[in-house]
């Protein structure tokens, strides 16, 4: 026990240390809804029942977090009726705990930008179960219960389960986990006779799916690279002054015109490349100007924000949206031999905002 405390200590560490340069601890919420389940004398399916869950939490390290959860709704028990058969009746429970949540890829292997990451959770809290009236009923027509209660049932509450975080950005994941609670016998009013092995306990569990939505940034900023100044030139030696020479005589030219150019910027919505209603002037005025100018050529080149969506995803979005725009010019006339398009993905984002680098850049010389 003692190596295994001291195996899992040093991962912790090790997480801890090998993500300093960009994990940054955070607060995060919580947002889910699925089902319970309290184990009963009937089939599986007819004891389902919905529950919903808010959690506040703190990741302190990639691999270590803490978080305050409220979960409730609904519970079903079951009960042989006095005319033979089972009896379904309901009643509404609420629970807080305090959850300790472990991180298991990054115990081995720091990513905070991985895709899936698993992880567990051990708690403990304290539930209080009402509405207790359908059982009431029951009894009164003569059912058997051996824990009935009234008014209000308070119970503490062990809890553990597996969760997966999806990564859909930096700040929201989607979130899927399944648990178990144990608690009293006396939760749904009658002796649990199917635990088996098991404690004299009710064991209730609980499938959740939702999102979670990081409070704060969840990676540090890079530190900015400084690069020296390089050194002075040393002065050259002084030239020899040479010998008068009369001046010429210059004859004024005139200063050629300047070569026409044009820039504009196609804009996308988010995780698209469709050209919205309001860029079509632009191409319009591209078109028009080489046209007007058909020695001109236009250079695309398109880009993706790195605020969202993975590297891989945005340099497909950045290419997309430069050969779309690459075809739009050639229905409205502009040859194919004019235009060179690239396209950067997020590796460089031109503008200061995430709506403004969704675009692609369009300069015609």
């Amino acid at each position: 026990m003692k190596k295994a405390i001291l195996i899992l200590a040093s991962a912790l560490m090790m997480g801890i240390g090998v993500s300093a340069q960009e994990f940054n601890p955070h607060w995060y919420l919580q947002l889910r809804g699925g089902a319970a389940e309290t184990i009963g004398e009937t089939k599986f399916q007819d004891l389902i029942s919905p529950a919903a869950d808010l959690a506040l939490g703190y990741q302190f390290s990639p691999v270590f977090g803490l978080r305050g959860d409220i979960m409730g709704w609904q519970a079903k028990g079951a009960q042989n009726g006095i005319n033979g058969g089972t009896e379904l009746y309901k009643f509404n429970f609420a629970q807080a705990a305090l959850d300790a949540t472990f991180d298991i890829c990054n115990l081995f292997n720091v990513n905070v930008d991985r895709v899936l990451n698993p992880y567990a959770y051990l708690g403990i809290g304290a539930n209080m179960a009402f509405n207790n009236d359908e059982a009431q009923a029951l009894a009164n027509k003569g059912a058997k219960f051996q824990y009935l209660w009234d008014g209000k049932q308070f119970s503490p509450a062990g809890r553990a389960g597996l969760g997966f975080d999806i990564r859909l950005s930096d700040a929201i994941k989607l979130n899927l986990e399944a648990g178990v609670n144990a608690l009293s016998d006396h939760f749904n009013s009658k002796k649990n006779e199917r635990a088996g092995k098991l404690p004299d306990m009710d064991y209730q569990y609980t499938a959740l799916l939702g999102l979670k939505i990081a409070l704060g940034p969840t990676k540090k900023a890079p530190a900015p690279v400084v690069v020296p100044p390089p050194a002075p030139a040393p002065a050259p030696a002084p030239a020899p002054k040479p010998e008068p020479k009369p001046e010429p005589v210059v004859v004024a030219q005139p200063a050629p015109a300047p070569a026409p150019e044009l820039q504009e910027n196609i804009y996308f919505i988010i995780n698209k490349w469709d050209i919205q209603a309001s860029e079509v002037a632009k191409l319009d005025e591209i078109a028009a100007f080489m046209a007007a100018n058909p020695d001109t050529k236009v250079q695309l080149t398109g880009h993706a924000d790195k605020a969202t969506g993975t590297a891989q995803r945005n340099l497909f979005l950045s290419e997309k949206r430069a050969e779309v725009v690459t075809n739009e010019l050639v229905k409205r006339g502009v040859a194919a031999s004019r235009i060179s398009s690239t396209f950067k993905g997020d590796t460089a984002n031109p503008f200061a905002t995430p709506e403004e680098n969704r675009v692609t850049v369009c300069f015609v010389k």
